[in-house]
């Protein structure tokens, strides 16, 4: 949902919200609100215009958030490889699992997340994570680098120009991995 839609829906619920209170108000106290005598003047001349203004607004906000509502969303962006039997697209979400699980395959790295964007001339990988204190910072993060690089060229066939690794904390502890 854009920005503009989410503006849209806040007015909507807001105008809703107002009217129920109305609605509630009225149930509750008759005579508070001469509900029949403001129905009456919108009977006439620019009464009508007004009615007829508020609910086409409505009615097309209505629709607006159905179709929002049932519209299908797609997987993301992807990568896309176009085969002679048709084309194959491989969501960069799955790249970016495919990431997470090589980085915690390497010694030293206790937690990573990963995040895949494109790049002009490939794929960018950002690693950030938590590192063990009994390791060397750049040369676990060059073993992250040169096997994030070398997996995702085997398995998704696509060329990483750049990995960052960002080390976000060094873990407290000095517990080891089972290599």
């Amino acid at each position: 949902m854009g920005v503009l839609d989410t503006i849209i829906l806040t007015i909507y619920t807001i105008c809703l919200a107002i009217l129920s209170f109305l609605m509630v108000l009225y149930a509750l106290v008759p005579d508070w609100i001469p509900l029949a005598a403001w129905i009456d003047s919108l009977g006439f001349g620019a009464g009508r215009v007004v009615v007829f203004l508020v609910g086409a607004a409505f009615f097309a906000v209505s629709l607006r958030l159905i179709l929002i509502a049932f519209t299908r969303r797609g997987a993301g962006p992807a990568l896309v490889h176009e085969t002679p039997l048709g084309e194959v697209r491989i969501a960069l979400s799955a790249v970016e699992n495919l990431i997470r699980r090589v980085a915690r395959g390497v010694r030293g790295v206790r937690e990573v997340r990963a995040t895949v964007t494109q790049g002009p001339g490939g794929l960018v990988a950002e690693l950030r994570g938590v590192i063990s204190p009994d390791v060397s910072i750049p040369e676990v993060s060059g073993v992250l680098q040169e096997e994030v690089r070398a997996c995702v060229r085997r398995v998704v066939g696509a060329e990483v120009t750049e990995v960052r690794v960002f080390v976000e904390n060094i873990a407290s502890d000095t517990r080891r991995r089972l290599d």
